[in-house]
């Protein structure tokens, strides 16, 4: 598992001081750019350097209690499915009482960067990714 420690920023909420429903996915998409870069797969290198992109195909996201301006939380990303062509990750927002505050999912699906048709994951990335399956 991968985690990191956060905390609810003003530009993170709405009027009412809490974090608005939106943005879970946009900080959970802060731990992606942060947990590919770590396993060796940084966006800047696959958008750049890499025959192949990474994108996503679906996203959802469940909310439990509110993260409110200054709490902090930690986050927590997992792989929770691993196939031929995607991987799905995992999100859970936990709140300073170890309260799941939110869960996320997002899926990403590998394409050839010139024809855009779905490929399979390389099998470096893949491998990489099995590390932190749940």
């Amino acid at each position: 598992m991968f985690k990191i420690k956060e905390i609810v920023k003003l530009h993170n909420t709405d009027a009412a001081g809490i974090m608005f429903f939106g943005n879970y996915l946009k900080v959970a998409h802060d731990i992606f750019e942060r947990f590919m870069s770590e396993i060796g797969f940084s966006l800047d290198y696959i958008i750049n350097e890499a025959d192949f992109l990474v994108v996503i195909g679906h996203c959802e996201c469940d909310y439990k209690k509110s993260l409110k301006l200054g709490e902090k939380f930690e986050l927590q990303l997992s792989v929770a499915n691993l196939g031929r062509a995607s991987f799905t990750l995992s999100y859970e927002f936990i709140n300073e009482a170890g309260d799941l505050a939110a869960k996320a999912q997002t899926v990403h699906v590998a394409l050839n960067k010139a024809s855009k048709k779905t490929i399979a994951l390389p099998d470096d990335l893949k491998e990489k990714l099995s590390q932190y399956i749940a």
